[in-house]
């Protein structure tokens, strides 16, 4: 299913973060897709499945969590984190940020897990310690 992403801070991310970024707090905080009861409804899925959402730039494989909040019907929402910046846009156009929202994906059922930080890093960057 395609689907425009947008990313940005939650409160439960940002309490993971100052817990630690290598804690199961933060993989739940910041591992997650955000989507409306209809798109979960259309794609087959449930609160706590996995999903993969695919960019042009790279895919990653989060949970599902039905929104509280209002989105349009097409738009997922992935808290900032590790699992975000690996689909979202890596240009910076001068401004030394990548760009964050308005990003096309594709949204589909996945049966594989949802990494870890450091298992992620190192899927990403090879082996951890190594220049």
């Amino acid at each position: 299913m395609r689907a425009i992403l947008n990313t940005g801070r939650t409160i439960w991310q940002g309490q993971a973060i100052e817990a630690g970024k290598d804690l199961k707090l933060y993989v739940d905080a910041a591992a997650i897709v955000y989507m409306n009861p209809e798109m979960m409804r259309e794609l087959g899925v449930r609160e706590g499945d996995n999903v993969k959402v695919i960019s042009e730039y790279g895919d990653v494989v989060v949970k599902v969590a039905e929104t509280k909040e209002a989105l349009p019907e097409d738009m997922i929402y992935i808290p900032m984190g590790p699992w975000a910046n690996r689909v979202v846009r890596p240009n910076t156009d001068t401004t030394a940020t990548p760009s964050f929202k308005n990003i096309p994906v594709e949204v589909i059922p996945a049966d594989e897990e949802v990494l870890d930080m450091p298992t992620l890093m190192k899927k990403v960057y090879g082996k951890l310690g190594q220049i």
